[in-house]
Protein backbone atom coordinates (compact mmCIF):
# COMPACT_ATOMS: atom_id res chain seq x y z
CA UNK A 1 0.00 0.00 0.00
CA UNK A 2 1.54 3.32 -0.96
CA UNK A 3 2.11 5.37 1.95
CA UNK A 4 1.81 8.70 2.24
CA UNK A 5 3.82 11.16 4.52
CA UNK A 6 1.44 13.12 7.35
CA UNK A 7 2.27 16.44 8.32
CA UNK A 8 0.83 18.94 10.78
CA UNK A 9 -1.67 21.56 9.67
CA UNK A 10 0.62 24.74 8.15
CA UNK A 11 -2.44 27.00 9.62
CA UNK A 12 -2.10 25.42 13.60
CA UNK A 13 1.26 25.45 12.87
CA UNK A 14 1.87 29.14 11.89
CA UNK A 15 -0.78 30.48 14.50
CA UNK A 16 0.36 27.99 17.21
CA UNK A 17 4.52 29.49 16.88
CA UNK A 18 3.11 33.10 15.97
CA UNK A 19 1.34 33.54 19.36
CA UNK A 20 4.24 32.07 21.31
CA UNK A 21 7.12 34.65 19.11
CA UNK A 22 4.28 37.35 20.59
CA UNK A 23 4.51 36.06 23.71
CA UNK A 24 8.30 36.78 24.10
CA UNK A 25 8.16 40.09 22.03
CA UNK A 26 5.40 41.44 24.89
CA UNK A 27 7.81 40.52 28.09
CA UNK A 28 10.42 42.79 26.79
CA UNK A 29 7.63 45.77 26.73
CA UNK A 30 5.30 44.32 29.81
CA UNK A 31 6.05 46.55 32.39
CA UNK A 32 3.66 44.48 35.97
CA UNK A 33 4.32 45.41 39.48
CA UNK A 34 7.08 43.04 40.85
CA UNK A 35 5.46 40.75 43.84
CA UNK A 36 8.01 38.78 45.87
CA UNK A 37 6.57 35.60 46.96
CA UNK A 38 8.38 33.79 49.51
CA UNK A 39 7.96 31.22 52.10
CA UNK A 40 10.43 29.54 55.21
CA UNK A 41 11.31 26.04 54.05
CA UNK A 42 13.19 24.31 57.12
CA UNK A 43 14.55 27.27 58.76
CA UNK A 44 15.59 29.10 55.58
CA UNK A 45 14.12 31.91 53.80
CA UNK A 46 13.03 31.33 49.89
CA UNK A 47 11.48 33.92 47.61
CA UNK A 48 11.07 34.31 44.25
CA UNK A 49 9.74 37.14 41.92
CA UNK A 50 6.55 37.23 40.22
CA UNK A 51 7.05 39.79 37.14
CA UNK A 52 5.97 40.02 33.69
CA UNK A 53 8.08 37.65 32.36
CA UNK A 54 7.47 35.26 34.75
CA UNK A 55 3.51 35.70 33.70
CA UNK A 56 4.36 35.52 30.50
CA UNK A 57 6.66 32.54 30.38
CA UNK A 58 3.22 30.66 32.07
CA UNK A 59 1.04 32.01 29.14
CA UNK A 60 3.57 30.41 26.91
CA UNK A 61 3.06 27.19 29.00
CA UNK A 62 -0.72 27.58 28.80
CA UNK A 63 -0.30 28.06 25.27
CA UNK A 64 1.88 24.82 24.74
CA UNK A 65 -0.48 22.79 26.48
CA UNK A 66 -3.08 23.73 24.30
CA UNK A 67 -1.71 24.05 21.44
CA UNK A 68 0.25 20.86 21.19
CA UNK A 69 -3.02 19.06 22.16
CA UNK A 70 -4.88 20.32 19.37
CA UNK A 71 -1.56 19.71 17.00
CA UNK A 72 -1.19 15.96 18.08
CA UNK A 73 -4.95 14.62 18.08
CA UNK A 74 -5.65 16.60 14.66
CA UNK A 75 -2.78 12.98 13.45
CA UNK A 76 -4.97 10.42 11.80
CA UNK A 77 -3.18 7.51 13.60
CA UNK A 78 -3.48 9.79 16.94
CA UNK A 79 -4.96 6.68 19.30
CA UNK A 80 -3.59 7.34 23.12
CA UNK A 81 -5.64 8.51 25.81
CA UNK A 82 -3.85 11.50 26.75
CA UNK A 83 -1.79 14.15 24.97
CA UNK A 84 0.44 15.24 27.69
CA UNK A 85 3.72 12.75 26.69
CA UNK A 86 3.76 15.36 23.75
CA UNK A 87 3.45 18.57 25.33
CA UNK A 88 7.04 18.33 27.60
CA UNK A 89 9.66 19.17 24.71
CA UNK A 90 7.79 21.58 23.26
CA UNK A 91 7.17 23.18 26.58
CA UNK A 92 10.34 22.47 27.58
CA UNK A 93 11.45 24.22 24.37
CA UNK A 94 9.13 27.12 24.75
CA UNK A 95 10.29 27.88 28.54
CA UNK A 96 13.69 27.63 28.04
CA UNK A 97 14.64 29.88 25.11
CA UNK A 98 11.85 32.52 26.58
CA UNK A 99 14.50 32.73 29.76
CA UNK A 100 17.24 32.73 27.46
CA UNK A 101 15.78 35.63 25.51
CA UNK A 102 14.76 37.51 28.38
CA UNK A 103 18.52 37.52 29.58
CA UNK A 104 19.37 38.62 25.57
CA UNK A 105 19.94 42.55 25.73
CA UNK A 106 17.90 44.44 23.09
CA UNK A 107 19.64 44.53 19.61
CA UNK A 108 20.43 42.31 16.72
CA UNK A 109 21.36 39.37 18.54
CA UNK A 110 17.54 39.01 20.30
CA UNK A 111 16.19 39.36 16.97
CA UNK A 112 18.22 36.68 15.80
CA UNK A 113 17.87 34.48 18.87
CA UNK A 114 13.87 35.09 18.33
CA UNK A 115 14.80 33.62 14.68
CA UNK A 116 16.11 30.63 16.38
CA UNK A 117 13.42 29.91 18.53
CA UNK A 118 10.91 30.49 15.82
CA UNK A 119 12.73 27.27 14.06
CA UNK A 120 13.30 25.29 16.98
CA UNK A 121 9.74 25.92 17.91
CA UNK A 122 8.73 24.87 14.59
CA UNK A 123 11.21 21.78 13.74
CA UNK A 124 9.96 20.06 17.29
CA UNK A 125 6.34 20.46 17.13
CA UNK A 126 6.97 19.07 13.31
CA UNK A 127 8.88 16.35 14.85
CA UNK A 128 6.55 15.57 17.77
CA UNK A 129 3.47 15.03 15.25
CA UNK A 130 6.09 12.67 12.81
CA UNK A 131 6.42 10.36 16.09
CA UNK A 132 3.13 9.45 16.72
CA UNK A 133 2.53 7.04 13.83
CA UNK A 134 5.21 4.20 15.18
CA UNK A 135 5.22 3.07 11.38
CA UNK A 136 6.25 6.37 9.92
CA UNK A 137 9.32 6.42 7.76
CA UNK A 138 10.60 9.55 9.01
CA UNK A 139 10.04 8.20 12.78
CA UNK A 140 13.68 7.46 13.54
CA UNK A 141 14.82 11.31 11.75
CA UNK A 142 12.31 12.99 14.03
CA UNK A 143 13.24 10.76 17.03
CA UNK A 144 17.07 12.00 16.90
CA UNK A 145 15.87 15.73 16.37
CA UNK A 146 13.88 15.09 19.33
CA UNK A 147 17.05 13.68 21.21
CA UNK A 148 19.49 16.14 19.92
CA UNK A 149 17.10 18.90 20.66
CA UNK A 150 16.14 17.94 24.29
CA UNK A 151 20.17 17.47 25.73
CA UNK A 152 20.70 20.83 23.83
CA UNK A 153 18.02 22.29 26.35
CA UNK A 154 18.97 20.15 29.10
CA UNK A 155 22.31 22.06 28.40
CA UNK A 156 20.66 25.84 28.08
CA UNK A 157 18.69 24.88 31.61
CA UNK A 158 21.25 23.70 33.75
CA UNK A 159 23.58 26.88 32.40
CA UNK A 160 20.24 29.17 33.25
CA UNK A 161 19.87 28.25 36.61
CA UNK A 162 23.29 28.68 37.66
CA UNK A 163 23.45 32.04 35.70
CA UNK A 164 19.90 33.76 37.78
CA UNK A 165 21.89 32.48 40.85
CA UNK A 166 19.05 31.74 42.85
CA UNK A 167 19.28 29.53 46.45
CA UNK A 168 20.58 25.72 45.72
CA UNK A 169 16.77 25.03 46.82
CA UNK A 170 15.40 26.36 44.38
CA UNK A 171 17.64 25.86 41.01
CA UNK A 172 18.17 22.11 42.50
CA UNK A 173 13.74 21.81 41.93
CA UNK A 174 13.59 23.31 38.87
CA UNK A 175 16.43 21.31 37.34
CA UNK A 176 15.49 18.35 38.71
CA UNK A 177 11.58 18.43 37.72
CA UNK A 178 12.54 19.91 34.29
CA UNK A 179 15.44 16.76 34.00
CA UNK A 180 13.08 14.24 35.07
CA UNK A 181 10.51 15.25 32.69
CA UNK A 182 12.92 15.76 29.40
CA UNK A 183 14.27 12.21 30.60
CA UNK A 184 10.90 10.84 30.62
CA UNK A 185 9.94 12.06 26.92
CA UNK A 186 14.02 10.54 25.77
CA UNK A 187 13.07 6.94 27.61
CA UNK A 188 9.07 6.63 25.84
CA UNK A 189 11.00 7.98 22.62
CA UNK A 190 12.84 5.07 22.67
CA UNK A 191 9.33 2.96 23.29
CA UNK A 192 9.82 2.21 26.95
CA UNK A 193 6.60 1.42 28.79
CA UNK A 194 5.71 5.11 30.00
CA UNK A 195 5.40 3.79 33.95
CA UNK A 196 9.14 2.26 34.04
CA UNK A 197 10.46 5.37 32.15
CA UNK A 198 8.53 7.38 34.57
CA UNK A 199 10.24 6.34 37.56
CA UNK A 200 13.72 6.05 35.41
CA UNK A 201 12.77 9.55 34.88
CA UNK A 202 12.14 10.14 38.45
CA UNK A 203 15.66 8.94 39.75
CA UNK A 204 17.23 10.87 36.89
CA UNK A 205 15.70 14.08 37.78
CA UNK A 206 16.58 13.18 41.28
CA UNK A 207 20.36 12.79 40.32
CA UNK A 208 20.58 16.11 38.27
CA UNK A 209 18.95 17.93 41.45
CA UNK A 210 21.74 16.61 43.99
CA UNK A 211 24.36 17.34 41.17
CA UNK A 212 22.97 21.08 41.00
CA UNK A 213 22.76 20.89 44.67
CA UNK A 214 26.25 20.64 45.08
CA UNK A 215 27.36 22.71 42.62
CA UNK A 216 25.85 25.79 43.51
CA UNK A 217 28.22 25.62 46.07
CA UNK A 218 31.31 25.50 43.57
CA UNK A 219 32.84 28.60 42.25
CA UNK A 220 32.88 27.77 38.51
CA UNK A 221 30.93 30.01 35.67
CA UNK A 222 27.41 29.34 34.64
CA UNK A 223 28.60 27.14 31.36
CA UNK A 224 30.68 25.05 33.53
CA UNK A 225 28.64 24.55 35.66
CA UNK A 226 25.93 23.51 32.39
CA UNK A 227 28.69 21.34 30.93
CA UNK A 228 28.98 19.66 34.73
CA UNK A 229 25.50 18.97 35.01
CA UNK A 230 25.61 17.08 31.54
CA UNK A 231 27.59 14.26 32.33
CA UNK A 232 25.10 12.82 35.11
CA UNK A 233 22.53 13.45 33.28
CA UNK A 234 23.83 11.93 30.19
CA UNK A 235 25.13 9.11 31.64
CA UNK A 236 21.48 8.17 34.12
CA UNK A 237 19.41 8.59 30.76
CA UNK A 238 21.91 6.60 28.72
CA UNK A 239 21.68 3.64 31.85
CA UNK A 240 18.01 3.92 32.09
CA UNK A 241 17.51 3.54 28.03
CA UNK A 242 19.86 0.78 27.97
CA UNK A 243 18.50 -1.03 30.99
CA UNK A 244 14.50 -0.56 30.49
CA UNK A 245 15.49 -2.16 26.47
CA UNK A 246 17.03 -5.00 28.08
CA UNK A 247 20.66 -4.19 26.92
CA UNK A 248 22.35 -3.38 30.11
CA UNK A 249 25.22 -6.02 29.92
CA UNK A 250 29.04 -5.33 31.33
CA UNK A 251 29.79 -4.06 28.19
CA UNK A 252 27.70 -1.71 28.16
CA UNK A 253 28.80 -0.92 32.08
CA UNK A 254 32.36 -0.08 31.07
CA UNK A 255 31.50 2.17 27.98
CA UNK A 256 29.68 4.28 30.04
CA UNK A 257 31.87 4.14 32.66
CA UNK A 258 34.57 5.14 30.53
CA UNK A 259 32.38 8.18 29.06
CA UNK A 260 31.54 8.99 31.76
CA UNK A 261 34.90 9.49 33.52
CA UNK A 262 36.13 11.06 30.46
CA UNK A 263 33.39 13.50 29.85
CA UNK A 264 33.34 14.39 34.08
CA UNK A 265 37.69 14.87 33.38
CA UNK A 266 36.44 17.02 30.21
CA UNK A 267 33.81 19.08 32.09
CA UNK A 268 36.31 19.77 35.04
CA UNK A 269 38.85 21.25 33.12
CA UNK A 270 36.29 23.71 31.26
CA UNK A 271 34.83 24.15 34.20
CA UNK A 272 37.31 25.17 36.41
CA UNK A 273 39.77 27.11 33.68
CA UNK A 274 36.46 29.23 32.96
CA UNK A 275 36.01 29.81 36.26
CA UNK A 276 39.62 31.49 37.17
Amino acid sequence: MHWVRRLPSRDQLSVLTATILLAYALMRFLNLPVRVVSATVFGSALGFELSGPVLMLALVAALISTGSDTLIRSHPRFAARTTALHWILPGATALVLGAALNRTPNGPVWLLELGLSALALIVVFIAEYIVVDMHDPAREAAALVLTALAYALALILFVLLRSLGARAAISATTGGAVAAGIAWRLLVLREAPMGRAALYAALVGLICAESTWALNYWRVSPSGAGVLSMVPFYISVGLSQQHLAGRLTRRIWIEFAVVGTVGLMIALLYAFERGQ
